[in-house]
């Protein structure tokens, strides 16, 4: 987002070389003289104004359009906004001719007609919709397709008062001192003589493009979106969840969407598992055909692979139990872990004959691994203190989990093997409350709360993390609100 919003403001300042740009100078510069500053002033304010509303319109409005655009868009937008990135910061960089253009210019009878802050305004308007006047350099161009590729509102409104702002600037820089041969006189006669300087504007938007491209084709992109939905697991082309009002979903390969007779769904190998009144179903994920049928009450979750189904659930003592069964050869039960209280043992994630889950204590915060087969255990991450450890998925040697602390909660994906490196695929601030570390109204001293760079003392974040998946090229993660009325699932593309 910041990389966009300063990309947007050295967009804006660069089209203050466009022919509007420099009648709106000579318009609030002049039209009133020193005899009238204090109007002078109210034109320039209002033309800073209209130029960040225009902007929000237009970028904020693409923005929309693309969080409109559904699910299935997510990553032809995204590809779409990364391509014109790229091809945009070329351009820039290079100085090309601006095609197309838009050959218009303002409407100057507005200045005759109506008060001047209000032309101004309007004029403010206009030139912050950015597609009604001249465009002076592709990074415009870009920023729309941005701005629609990521389709976050709140992306394309920072953008747009961004624009806005950057075309105002300059305004606000030479108008007041442009009368009777002035500073900003100077100031836009010296702009006119040195076309270089828009060059090199151009080329600082060729760079903030190039960053916001890097940005976009990362991991963090959200290539999808299903709302209302929690819990995903995926496998083989599919990929399964629970929908928050409603039985559990399967999308198949084909993109077709089916409900499945139960809850709590677990795709892993060439099976897939629900859970409904006490009894747990082990189907061919295809026709749906049921193959195993196990009963097991007081179950919250499930992980299944073609060999193994793991199972959580409550004990007849309040606590919880995560129990592994084998579905080959003979029948075999085999319990993982135990707590007397329930939330200390994670969702579990399975993989062939390993599994995967995350177990939490006053302690220590853990992601436990074990051999099904010969009952190895050993742990792939350990914190002592300070953070929580979270919904592991494992797949092909790479582990997928979450880190909390106080700070932010971040979606990390890495290699099995401890101390290895780990890419950070989605970050958000933590949804603990932090007190500033002293009370108001008194003196504080130096006292202060330790400091988080990503957020400032107060509530929390309204969305959490959820539970994820692993499949191929893409991670899926749960987003939960605070109250937990609201869910979704996003695709995140590695």
């Amino acid at each position: 987002m910041i990389c966009a919003a300063i990309t947007a403001v050295v967009a804006g300042v660069t089209g203050a070389w466009s022919p509007c740009g420099f009648s709106m100078v000579e318009t609030i510069g002049s039209a009133l003289g020193e005899d009238r500053r204090g109007a002078t002033l109210a034109a320039s304010a209002t033309f800073a104004i209209g130029a960040m509303v225009g902007g929000v319109i237009t970028f904020g409005g693409l923005a929309v359009l693309g969080h409109m655009a559904g699910p299935g868009a997510g990553g032809v937008r995204a590809g779409l906004g990364v391509t014109i990135a790229v091809a945009a910061a070329i351009a820039d960089w290079r100085g090309v001719k601006i095609a197309p253009q838009i050959r218009r210019q303002v409407p100057e009878r507005w200045r005759w007609s109506t008060p001047l802050p209000l032309a101004c305004g309007l004029y403010g308007v206009l030139l912050g919709l950015a597609f009604t006047t001249f465009v002076l350099a592709f990074a415009v161009w870009a920023l729309a397709g941005i701005s629609f590729a990521a389709g976050d509102p709140l992306l394309g409104a920072v953008v747009g008062v961004a624009f806005g702002l950057g075309r105002a600037l300059p305004v606000l820089m030479m108008a007041p001192g442009f009368s009777g041969g002035g500073q900003g006189a100077r100031l836009l006669d010296g702009m006119a003589r040195e076309p270089r300087m828009w060059l090199g504007l151009r080329r600082l938007d060729a760079l903030g493009l190039s960053l916001c491209a890097v940005f976009l084709s990362g991991a963090s992109a959200t290539a999808a979106v299903l709302p209302q939905a929690s819990d995903p697991s995926a496998a083989g082309g599919r990929l399964a969840w629970q929908a928050l009002a409603g039985s559990a979903q399967l999308r198949l390969q084909g993109g077709r969407t089916i409900t499945l007779p139960g809850a709590d769904p677990a795709l892993g190998g060439t099976r897939i598992a629900w859970q409904r009144n006490g009894t747990i179903t082990v189907a061919d994920p295809t026709t749906l055909a049921p193959e195993i049928n196990i009963a097991a009450a007081g179950v919250n979750a499930l992980a299944i692979s073609d060999t193994w189904l793991a199972v959580r659930g409550l004990t007849p003592n309040g606590g919880e139990e995560l129990l592994a069964d084998a579905l080959t050869g003979p029948a075999h039960t085999r319990s993982i872990a135990s707590s007397p209280r329930i939330g200390e043992i994670g969702r579990p994630s399975l993989s062939g004959e390993s599994l995967l889950y995350s177990e939490n204590t006053p302690e220590s915060s853990r992601l436990e691994l074990v051999n099904l087969v010969t009952g190895t255990q050993r742990p792939l991450r350990i914190s002592r203190r300070g953070a929580q450890l979270a919904y592991p998925a494992l797949l092909d040697g790479r582990l997928l989990y979450e880190r909390l602390d106080r700070c932010s909660q971040q979606l990390r994906l890495g290699a099995m093997r401890p101390g290895g490196r780990e890419r950070v695929l989605l970050s958000l601030p933590s949804t603990a409350t932090r007190d500033p570390g002293y009370q108001r109204g008194y003196e504080h001293a130096y006292n202060s709360a330790s400091p988080c760079r990503n957020r400032h003392s107060g509530r929390g974040a309204q969305v959490r993390l959820g539970a994820t998946a692993l499949a191929g090229h893409t991670a899926f993660v749960t987003e939960v609100s605070s109250d937990a009325s609201h869910a979704r699932i996003l695709s995140l593309h590695l």
